[in-house]
C-alpha cells in the first residue's frame, strides 16, 4: 500500500498560525499560502490513483528541529511510504529555475527527485532547470530528508523573488501540481 505525504513547508505553529517561510517579491504571499492550495491540487490528481494521500499542513514542534522530528514520527505513524516537501526558492531577483533536492545516500530519493525534474521540465519548460541537488547533514532541508522513514524530495519549482518565475508559478499552479503528481506516479510505476 502507497502511502503519500504532501507536506507543506514552513507549516510550524508560531502563535497558532503556520511559520509561512519566504515570501514573493511582490510581499501578497509566502512559501505556506502557495504550497497549501497546491498541495490540494496534487492530492486531487493523485486520488483514485495511489492507495491514499495525505496533506500534512501545520507541524508541531517549538523550533525547526522539533518540528522535523515530529513530522518524522507522523510520516511512521500514518505508514507514509513518500514524502515531498512542498516549497519554493527566494534570493535576489536574478536567481531563477526550479530543482529537487534528495538525501545524499537515497538511492529512492534520487530516483524521485530525478522523475519530479523530468516532469516539471517537460510540463513548465520556461521555468530553467537547476537539476536535482543531494543534500548531506547539515545542509539546509537535511533534517527532512535524512529524519524520515520512508522516500523524501524537497520541491523548489521556482524563485518567488524571480518576477517572470513568481508570475509563471501564480498562472500554472495547476500545471506544477500535475508535473509533481506525474513525478510521484512515475516513479511508484
Amino acid at each position: 500500500m502507497n502511502t503519500i505525504a504532501l507536506c507543506v513547508g514552513h507549516s510550524r505553529l508560531i502563535n497558532g498560525r503556520p511559520e509561512g517561510g519566504a515570501v514573493s517579491h511582490d510581499g501578497r504571499s509566502n512559501e505556506w499560502n502557495y504550497n497549501l492550495p497546491l498541495a490540494v491540487e496534487i492530492k486531487a490528481l493523485l486520488d483514485g490513483k495511489v492507495d491514499r494521500t495525505e496533506i500534512i499542513s501545520e507541524y508541531q514542534g517549538g523550533g525547526y528541529g522539533s518540528a522535523q522530528r515530529w513530522l518524522a514520527k507522523h510520516l511512521k505513524s500514518i505508514g507514509a511510504t513518500l514524502a515531498v516537501e512542498l516549497h519554493f526558492n527566494s534570493a535576489s531577483s536574478d536567481a531563477t529555475g526550479h530543482e529537487w533536492l534528495y538525501w545524499h545516500s537515497s538511492g529512492n530519493g534520487k530516483k524521485l527527485a530525478t522523475s519530479l525534474h523530468l516532469n516539471m521540465c517537460l510540463v513548465l519548460p520556461q521555468i530553467r532547470s537547476r537539476g536535482i541537488k543531494p543534500k548531506f547533514s547539515g545542509d539546509r532541508g537535511s533534517e527532512f530528508l535524512a529524519g524520515t522513514s520512508c522516500v523524501a524530495v524537497i520541491c523548489e519549482p521556482f524563485f518567488s523573488s524571480h518576477p517572470a518565475d513568481w508570475a509563471t508559478a501564480q498562472s500554472h499552479r495547476s500545471d506544477i501540481a500535475r508535473a509533481i503528481a506525474e513525478g510521484i506516479l512515475d516513479y511508484l510505476d
